[in-house]
């Protein structure tokens, strides 16, 4: 089975007031993505993110966490 259809899967088996918060989810979802013309765009909208960003970068890697560390199952 696909990952869509297992996707379609549980949704089929969701309660309909369940089914019927996802779809307000979904929407507000497909808002977000549909306000701005890029990652880039919406990614500077987030208040600090920008700086954050620039701050991730300039932090020499003997500084960082390893991606092991932080998602061992990756």
């Amino acid at each position: 089975m696909s990952n869509r259809e297992y996707a379609k899967a549980q949704i089929d088996a969701l309660p309909e007031r369940t089914l019927t918060t996802l779809v307000k989810v979904i929407e507000f979802m497909s808002s977000q993505n549909w306000s701005f013309e890029s990652d880039d765009e919406y990614l500077a909208s987030i208040p600090g993110m920008t700086e954050s960003i620039k701050e991730g970068l300039a932090t020499p890697l003997s500084e960082c966490v390893s991606l092991s560390e932080v998602w061992p199952d990756v």
